[in-house]
């Protein structure tokens, strides 16, 4: 069995970089059982029905501007897996959530910039999947735990967005390594939350976390909300870990969660 994993994707230029954060979601790669297919959870990905991906094989969607040109020439052709999202959108249903396939749309940076790094020959079927911004906490947690059966047969599941993502806060001056002090005191609160599987805390963060507003901003949960269901997706095996954190342009995180401990 596989956990599920949350990873922040970052900036798209993390695609070609080279740090700790990018050392460690490779060296993750290397220490986890070979997925059979992958089902991501991509931040970049909005719709207010869940949508899954069926295409084929998935183009490379470039979805950002005013970076290097480097960054828009990366493909990343995965296949995608009809069986698994069909057997996807069976569960879903069984849990009473509406769906509808998308044929055609590609891997958005959210998930490519995650896959690239940790699988980088494309060799392993993808299937995406769109978040829900609008629904309640406890909605999106339900959602993963409706396909916490597919980790049994080796399936990864994986949430791609970030835990502190507000471009109004970033510090364009911070050196290499330097956190803001309220980024860190959100996330220190998240890990206390996380580790106690505490989800009547975690339902109400925006409530009880420090300076949720800042890391979360109102106008835009869309990057937070991808944490509920890579969480979800391990309700039967309540253990999360922290298996990374630092940060970006003082406020950026840059965090890789595990949710259940994963056998072989």
């Amino acid at each position: 069995m596989l956990p599920s994993l949350f990873i922040a994707h970052g900036a798209p230029t993390l695609a070609v970089e080279k740090n700790a954060y990018t050392d460690a979601l490779k060296e993750l790669a290397g220490q986890l059982k070979r997925p059979r297919a992958i089902v991501i959870f991509s931040a970049h990905w909005e719709s207010p029905v869940q949508e899954i991906g069926s295409a084929d094989v998935f183009s490379t969607i470039h979805d950002f501007g005013g970076f290097p040109r480097e960054l828009y020439e990366i493909q990343y052709p995965a296949a995608g897996d009809r069986l698994l999202a069909e057997e996807t959108a069976t569960l879903l249903r069984s849990a009473g959530v509406s769906v509808r396939f998308h044929p055609s749309r590609g891997l958005d940076h959210g998930a490519w910039v995650v896959l690239r790094l940790m699988y980088p020959d494309a060799d392993i079927p993808v299937v995406p999947m769109s978040v829900n911004p609008a629904l309640t906490p406890q909605e999106q947690y339900d959602i993963g735990r409706a396909l916490r059966a597919l980790r049994r047969r080796d399936i990864l599941i994986i949430g791609s967005g970030g835990t502190v993502h507000n471009f109004a806060k970033i510090n364009m001056w911070a050196k290499p390594g330097q956190a803001d002090e309220w980024a860190v005191q959100f996330e220190e609160w998240l890990a206390e939350t996380l580790t106690a599987w505490d989800l009547p805390a975690l339902y109400r963060y925006r409530e009880l976390a420090p300076y949720a507003n800042w890391a979360v901003p109102r106008h835009g949960s869309e990057h937070f909300v991808p944490l509920l269901y890579a969480m979800g997706a391990a309700d039967d095996d309540r253990r999360a870990q922290r298996l990374h954190l630092s940060f970006q342009l003082g406020s950026l995180s840059h965090v890789i969660w595990q949710f259940g401990a994963g056998t072989d």
